[in-house]
């Protein structure tokens, strides 16, 4: 997987990932004050290996070429941060780590889980992944991703 795959990608979409962070942040600022926007483009080589991984044809097979977590305050605000995505996105609930959190006991992480709301969005038939998850919720899952990235991708 090349750089390439990605510029198809980023062609297809329309827009840069920190346009659209923008254009999320400004959805959730008319309702919910204090939140967080990070953001990450997938880079080539974990493109690569996802798709191997996973056996795809190619990128538009992946969820999160664009990655971006919405961090808010509480749990409740999570919710109402993820009606605010439906109404501006179609897409779907992938997975409530919330309700269900991931546990990682298959990472050598016994008694950890992972928790956000895990939304697959799409702008001009492209997916993108939206993470939705609380401040405490997102320490802790940083704390476990190093370990989680270097298992699954075998690093």
């Amino acid at each position: 997987m090349s750089e390439d795959n990605i510029g198809i990608y980023q062609q297809k979409i329309e827009c840069t990932i920190e346009e659209l962070a923008d254009i999320i942040k400004l959805s959730l600022g008319n309702v919910l004050k204090k939140v967080r926007i990070t953001y990450r483009v997938k880079n080539a080589e974990d493109l690569k290996a996802k798709i191997v991984r996973k056996q795809f044809d190619n990128v538009f097979s992946i969820h999160d070429v664009y990655g971006i977590r919405i961090i808010v305050g509480s749990v409740s605000q999570a919710y109402i941060a993820l009606g605010i995505m439906r109404d501006n996105f179609p897409g779907y609930l992938a997975n409530d780590f919330i309700k269900n959190p991931k546990v990682l006991s298959d990472l050598g992480l016994e008694g950890k889980s992972f928790k956000c709301l895990r939304f697959v969005a799409y702008k001009n038939n492209t997916s993108f992944e939206i993470q939705i998850t609380t401040e405490k919720f997102h320490r802790v899952n940083e704390s476990h991703h190093d370990v989680y990235h270097k298992t699954t991708y075998n690093l």
